[in-house]
């Protein structure tokens, strides 16, 4: 288990032990805690559960379309693919100009907080069942 992740059940704990007043102040003075933070840093600031595929920044390079990405994002759940932003565009152009294809969203996330080798993620707005989300 993680420093970090010690600390938010710290965080976490402390502020249930205050009073509906103390927490909002130290709510408002603070922020709040971000949930699952360390998680979401390695599938590109999204929850694992979310996630219906993942591209290592290697596989995103590779010359090649996936195809389960391609059949990913004409999945119903799909509602966004999500790009890591230290990948070059001529990497990344393939999966963009595939997204604008199916007419679904993508974002390029700029976030020196992410952490992993992963290079693109195809997103829910709600928990799946995928159990196997890496593409070989």
């Amino acid at each position: 288990m993680s420093t970090d992740d010690d600390n938010q059940r710290s965080e976490i704990g402390t502020l249930s032990k205050k009073s509906r007043l103390e927490q909002a102040l130290s709510i408002g003075a603070d922020s709040v805690p971000e949930f699952k933070k360390e998680e979401k840093m390695l599938f590109l600031g999204e929850f694992r559960e979310r996630v219906i595929r993942k591209l290592s920044k290697k596989q995103v390079a590779n010359s090649l379309v996936f195809p389960e990405i391609k059949e990913a994002l004409k999945d119903k759940r799909t509602i966004k693919m999500l790009i890591n932003g230290d990948l070059s565009f001529k990497f990344t152009d393939k999966y963009i100009k595939l997204a604008k294809e199916v007419g679904k969203p993508f974002t390029t996330i700029h976030n020196p907080e992410l952490k992993g080798d992963t290079g693109l993620v195809i997103i829910s707005d709600q928990a799946t069942d995928t159990q196997n989300i890496d593409v070989q």
